[in-house]
Order: structure tokens, then C-alpha cells, then sequence
């Protein structure tokens, strides 16, 4: 063997760790040579398995108004029931409370209760697997495999001693149950079983998606139930005003429990719960902040308040980013629970807007597919109900929810409103009751969030002022305008935008009221005003033009009024402004200035182009469009076709029911017309 040489080194000889024979309490390292440092990486201590409670909550209170829906789950959930029981709805309604309330009668019969929590669904029915018979160890071998586990625990559930009722609370993330498929297949964690029956709470209302389960919607409380909660949480204090605050909260089960215990908490303060409801009428969520508790006031989890429980709903709507903008505008546009038809949706103005985000231009692609994945996400998780009115189809939110989303928008109030005021304006005058809803609470968004004195408010209170025209205070409006050009005039500008619309609506006003030298002197020095800021062919100025033809035509000028509006629509003769209202309105109020003056074949030809331009059905069309109807109806009685004439009268005449409401003076004043043209047609013949 050659002698090592610097250059080659002696080959090392094996070495071995000596072992280790004593007891060792921690990180035993065996090295030789070390070169560099050491980095020793404990191993992770093992989880502790999760500590998880299966008993149910016991509500102190009767359930009130809900023992036809439990005697229905009683029989859904017996043992072996070959499906789940799904109770759906939005938070706060009381699906929890229905399902604590079974579970307490299941109990009563000698079935085991298994209650599972959202967030602990598969260590909870690990733990029942346990319950009901299964090992521990091998329940915590299999903890890490979900498909197997599930498999063992329902075997065992399936073999379980004793009968048992199983419910999955706030099932509101599907995919904890299953995350690869649909639950009402029961491959995952959901199935049924020989020996229990299973029950579903939760916010999502998907039918396909727990299909075949048999599937319960709980709704609002009845009045006299949701009085009686109120008076079973409020105990010794009065109970004076309960049928009244129950009202006011809408029937939901959440509003009624916390403001019962809120005066229950508050003696001081409420001497029953009708001072109760004075305090409400202001804000709803007063009540959130009385019912903190007054030991621990931070200590309240989220989903028991009014606030919260929304939030949270709206925190599950991620699949649809659309929903939540959707939903914080319907808060205004159907406000007081009143139905949104789909059409006050358009693209054209919803698509580019900042309503969804807080200032942020939003949603530049927004297409009708996303819109409908947006509005069916609300009716899915219980926010908003796809409904009919007229005919049509519409969304309605329950009041409560409206105005707690309302309150809650903060930096997103005036993006938001900004959006409702468009969206009001685009089909003015078509849903009068939905409209004057909707101002009153833009006035109340916009007040809050820019101040009493901004151009957006007083544009609502002016769009509040005209409702009340419309509905035949013309003396009350005309006063109402007055003052708000006044402080529109002080706050923003003699001639700002704001004002001169609230002039505009005060000579309308007064154009009812007869005082027609008044509202001719007003209207052209509007027009004068208009001419100045915008120009003789600007469509504010036309508007003034307009209305200055109307005060012709209550004058009997025919020659005047014809020349106005000839004039209006030859500045409005682009095919973007020609189905517009005013537009419409003007083609039609020719026609009858035509027909004043002896014209009937020019009158009828032009309001039959008006009506078969339209395509409109029942309830949908423009009110112009109606009062084509009338005109034409009018014309062919005072010829003497009596027979057309009543048809065409009796169907404008429920066309303007449908839309006004069978008492408003708009109808007295169109029977007073026709009434005028059928002694005409009598005479002639």
C-alpha cells in the first residue's frame, strides 16, 4: 500500500454512531464530523383533535308561530327518512331556532342529538361516529383522510344503539360538505341513515343543489306571533305597542328577539315596547347597540346582530361579485319592501357604473349573463325574492333588510345613489308607488352621506316634492317646490341645475292648480334661463318649450301649442332621443292639438304611430303611450264610432289603473275628458 501523500490523503476508515442506551426526553443528534453549522427542526407537536360540542341550543322562549312547519319536520325526520330536511332562508329569520326546537322534541322521545356547527363539520360527526359506537383512535387515524372518514362515521351512524335526529347547522359554505360534489348526492358528509333522520339549516335556497331533500323555506313571523315574541323576551315590561314594533321589525324572529331583550335590559329607558319603537323609528340597528350585553358589550359574535347577520350574508355571495353592488342598490330602488320590476335594471346604465365599489368605476363588462348570475345569487341565499307584479317579473328585499344595507353603505352611499337617481330617471313616471318609495329613501342616503345641501339631495327631495303632485296635492307641491328652489338658490346658485328643476315642477304645479298666467310667466323665464346656460335646442330648454305648449293647450290655443311642439320635436328628431318620454309625450300632446283643431285623420294617424311604435304590453308601456290610448279613443267617440271608442277608452283607462292605482285624480280627470267627447259624438249623431 502506498504511503499517503499530501496530495492523497489516507482513506478513512468506516466509523459508526455509538447507540444510545439510556432513556432520551427530546432531539437526540449522532454525528462524527461537523462541517458548518447545525440546524435541528423539531417536529411539529401533534394536534390536539378538535374540541367539538353535538349538543343542541336550548332556546329559554316558546317557538312561536312555526308548529305546523315542526310537525311537517317531525315526519320528515324520523328515523329512517330516505331524505334531509333542508330548511332555507336568510339569517336572522330563524331556521336555527325551528331546528332547536325539534331536536328538543327528538330528545323528549329518547333519540340522541347530534348537533353539528358550520366550520366543525367533520370532526363534530367524527365525534357522533365516536357516540354512537366507533373508536376513538381509529376515528382519529382517519381524521386526515375525509372520504374515508366519512364512510366510517356514517357506519357507524348507520349501526348506532339508539335512534338518533342529526343537524347541520348554518350549512351555509356546501362545500364543507362535500367540496367535490353536490350535497343531495350523499357521497360526502351529508347522507341519510336507518337509524336517524338528518336536518339542513341554511342561507342557500338552491333547490339543485340538495335536490332530493325535501326543502322548507321559513319565513316572516305572523303579527300576533311576532307580537308575542316580543312580549316573551320583554318579561316584566309592558307590553303596550307590541303589535306595533312587530310591525315595524317585519315579522323576522332576530329583530324581534333583540329588541324584546333590549327592553327587557333597559327599564330605564322604555317604560313598554311601544317607547321601544319611537326609539326605533329613527334607525333599526339602535337595536344592535342596545342589546350588548352590559357586562362583556364586546363579546356579541356577529351573527346576533341586525348588522352582522346581513353582512354575513352578504360575505357568501363571492361566487356572484355583482350580488352585493345589486343588493345595496335595490336597498333604495325597492325600498319599503315594494317590487323592483327587472326592467329598472337596464345594462346601459348599470354596466361602467361605480355603485359596486365605493368610487371606483365598476363592472365596464358587466353582461346579461353576470347580471343574472347576480340577481339569481340574491334569491339563492334569501336576500332578495324573484316575484310577478303586473305581469312582470321583479325582485323584492324585505324592508328590514333594505334599510340595515341602507345604513350600512358608508363611503358606498353616494356612488350608490348617484346610480339610483340614473335608474330613476331612466322610466320616470312608470311605477309611481315603487318611485316615491325609492325617493324617500335616496333623500335619507343622500342626506346622510353628502349633507342637506347637496345638488344630490335636494335633486331627491325635488323628485319627492313631484310624487306628491302626481298624487293630486298640486297646492302642497307648488309650496314644497317653492321652498326648494329657494334653498337651492342659496346653497348652490340662482340658476344651478337643481333649482331650476324644482321651478320647472312648481310650474307644473301650478299648471294643475289653474293658475295658468302664473305658470306661463314661470316657464318662459325658465326658458330664457335654459337658452342662456345650454342653448335654444338643448333638451332642458325643449322641456321648457313644452310646457309652455301645455299651458297653451289648457288655454285652448291650439295654433300656439302646435308651433311649440313642432318646434320641440324638430330639435329632438334624432333617432337616440325618440323614444324618450318627453319626446313621446310631445308627439302625443300634437295629436291632440290637431285634434282640437279639427284634424282627425292627422290626430289619429300620428297617435296610432305612437302605440304601434310602442310594442309595449300591459304595464310596461310609458304612460305616454296610454295617453295615446285616450286621445284616440277620444277622436273616434267624437265621430261617432261609439263601440271602438268605449273599447279603446275602457283598456287606456285600466292601463292607468294598473300603473296610478284605481283612486288617483289622473283617472277622474281622464273619465271627465271622455266623458266630454261621448256627449260631443251624442250630439253630432
Amino acid at each position: 500500500m502506498p504511503e499517503p501523500t499530501p496530495e492523497t490523503p489516507a482513506p478513512r476508515q468506516p466509523q459508526h454512531n455509538t447507540a444510545a442506551v439510556a432513556a432520551v426526553h427530546g432531539t437526540l443528534l449522532q454525528a462524527r464530523d461537523i462541517h458548518g453549522g447545525i440546524h435541528l427542526h423539531p417536529p411539529a407537536p401533534a394536534e390536539a383533535p378538535p374540541d367539538v360540542s353535538l349538543d343542541a341550543p336550548r332556546p329559554p322562549e316558546p317557538l312561536r308561530g312555526r308548529d305546523d312547519l315542526l310537525a311537517e319536520l317531525e315526519t320528515a325526520a324520523a328515523e329512517g327518512a330516505d331524505r334531509p330536511a333542508v330548511l332555507t332562508g336568510p339569517g336572522g329569520i330563524g331556521k336555527s331556532a325551528v331546528a332547536a326546537a325539534l331536536a328538543r322534541r327528538a330528545a323528549d322521545r329518547g333519540r340522541d342529538v347530534f348537533w353539528v356547527r358550520a366550520g366543525t363539520v367533520a370532526p363534530a360527526l367524527l365525534e357522533a361516529a365516536v357516540e354512537a359506537g366507533g373508536s376513538r383512535a381509529e376515528a382519529d387515524r382517519l381524521a386526515s383522510s375525509p372520504r374515508r372518514a366519512a364512510r366510517w362515521a356514517w357506519r357507524h351512524l348507520d349501526a348506532a344503539p339508539r335512534p338518533w335526529l342529526l343537524v347541520l347547522d348554518n350549512a351555509d359554505r356546501p362545500d364543507e360538505l362535500d367540496p367535490d360534489h353536490r350535497p343531495g348526492e350523499g357521497l360526502g358528509w351529508l347522507r341519510t341513515s336507518p337509524r336517524g333522520g338528518v336536518v339542513v339549516t341554511t342561507r342557500i335556497g338552491d333547490p339543485a343543489l340538495w335536490e332530493p331533500a325535501l326543502i322548507r323555506e321559513v319565513g316572516e313571523l305572523a303579527p300576533d306571533d311576532a307580537a308575542a315574541v316580543l312580549a316573551d323576551r320583554a318579561g316584566p315590561v309592558g307590553a303596550a305597542g307590541a303589535r306595533g314594533l312587530a310591525d315595524r321589525l317585519g315579522g323576522i324572529p332576530l329583530a324581534l328577539t333583540l329588541a324584546g331583550g333590549a327592553a327587557a335590559s333597559h327599564p330605564a329607558l322604555f317604560a313598554d315596547l311601544g317607547a321601544l319603537g319611537e326609539h326605533l323609528s329613527a334607525s333599526v340597528l339602535r337595536v344592535d347597540r342596545l342589546s350588548r350585553p352590559l357586562t362583556h358589550p364586546g363579546r356579541r359574535p356577529r351573527r346576533s346582530t341586525l348588522a352582522g347577520v346581513w353582512e354575513a350574508s352578504m360575505e357568501l355571495l363571492d361566487t356572484a361579485p355583482h350580488a352585493t353592488g345589486l343588493l345595496r342598490l335595490l336597498s333604495v330602488l325597492g325600498a319599503d319592501g315594494l317590487e323592483v320590476p327587472l326592467r329598472r335594471l337596464p345594462l346601459s346604465l348599470l354596466r361602467g357604473g361605480d355603485w359596486g365599489s365605493g368610487g371606483e368605476p365598476y363592472n365596464e363588462h358587466l353582461d346579461e349573463t353576470a347580471l343574472a348570475a347576480a340577481l339569481n345569487a340574491l334569491a339563492v341565499h334569501g336576500l332578495a325574492a324573484l316575484t310577478s307584479v303586473g305581469g312582470e317579473r321583479a325582485l323584492r328585499i324585505h324592508p328590514l333588510i333594505g334599510e340595515t344595507i341602507r345604513e350600512g353603505l358608508g363611503d358606498r352611499a353616494a356612488p350608490v345613489a348617484r346610480t339610483v337617481a340614473l335608474l330613476l330617471d331612466h322610466q320616470r313616471d312608470r311605477d309611481p308607488a315603487m318611485e316615491r318609495a325609492a325617493h324617500r329613501a335616496l333623500v335619507e342616503v343622500c342626506s346622510a352621506a353628502l349633507g342637506p345641501d347637496h345638488p344630490d339631495t335636494i335633486g331627491a327631495e325635488v323628485g319627492i316634492a313631484r310624487r306628491r303632485l302626481q298624487r293630486g296635492d298640486a297646492s302642497g307641491a307648488a309650496a314644497e317646490l317653492a321652498g326648494l328652489a329657494r334653498r337651492a338658490a342659496g346653497a348652490l346658485g340662482a340658476d344651478h341645475p337643481v333649482g331650476l328643476r324644482a321651478l320647472h315642477h312648481r310650474g307644473d304645479a301650478l299648471i294643475a292648480l289653474g293658475r295658468l298666467d302664473e305658470a306661463d310667466s314661470l316657464f318662459r323665464d325658465l326658458l330664457a334661463a335654459r337658452t342662456r346656460a345650454l342653448g335654444p335646442d338643448a333638451p332642458d330648454t325643449d322641456e321648457e318649450r313644452h310646457q309652455l305648449a301645455t299651458v297653451a293647450l289648457r288655454r285652448h290655443d291650439w295654433e300656439t301649442a302646435a308651433a311649440e311642439l313642432e318646434t320641440v320635436l324638430a330639435h329632438r328628431a334624432s333617432d337616440r332621443a325618440a323614444a324618450s318620454p318627453g319626446v313621446l309625450f310631445a308627439r302625443v300632446n300634437l295629436c291632440y292639438a290637431r285634434l282640437r283643431q279639427g284634424r282627425h285623420a292627422a290626430a289619429e294617424e300620428g297617435l296610432r304611430r305612437v302605440i304601434a311604435e310602442s310594442g309595449a304590453q300591459e304595464g310596461t308601456e310609458e304612460p305616454a303611450v296610454t295617453l295615446a290610448r285616450l286621445y284616440l279613443a277620444v277622436s273616434r267617440m267624437e265621430r261617432g264610432e261609439a263601440g271602438p271608442a268605449e273599447e279603446g277608452f275602457a283598456d287606456a283607462l285600466r292601463r292607468s289603473e294598473h300603473r296610478l292605482g284605481a283612486d288617483h285624480p289622473e283617472l277622474a280627470e281622464m273619465r271627465a275628458l271622455f266623458d266630454g267627447a261621448r256627449a260631443a259624438g251624442g250630439a253630432q249623431g
